[in-house]
């Protein structure tokens, strides 16, 4: 599957934190081929703060950029995830959410903290 863009494509992760403070941090897809490219690059952005929130790792923080934030694991309620942009976007969110990482959010939808 080729991906066209016609508008920009972003996959956005939400953070709510213990607080109520919500944090966006918006990937910007880029020059994204196939679904598993994309897997390829995105693994690397959502396996450090899946493996320190699951206490996968010995890290007690993680980063995530646009903009970049270091998360002490203790703070974190939960992760979210969304595509926005084209059709393509937001597939590839879902197809993130399938690989088992972090909770999806489309539209109105919103999922309960886990």
């Amino acid at each position: 599957m080729t991906i066209e863009r016609q508008t920009p494509d972003f996959v956005v992760i939400t953070v709510v934190l213990t607080n109520g403070l919500t944090v966006e941090h918006r990937y910007p897809v880029g020059q994204v081929k196939s679904p598993q490219e994309y897997e390829r690059i995105m693994a690397t952005v959502f396996l450090p703060p899946y493996e320190a929130m699951m206490g996968r790792s010995r890290a007690r923080a993680f980063t995530l950029a646009y903009p970049v934030a270091v998360y002490n694991t203790a703070h974190v309620m939960t992760l979210r995830i969304r595509g926005e942009g084209s059709t393509q976007a937001v597939e590839l969110a879902d197809h993130v959410h399938e690989m088992g990482f972090l909770a999806r959010e489309r539209g109105s939808e919103r999922n309960p903290p886990t």
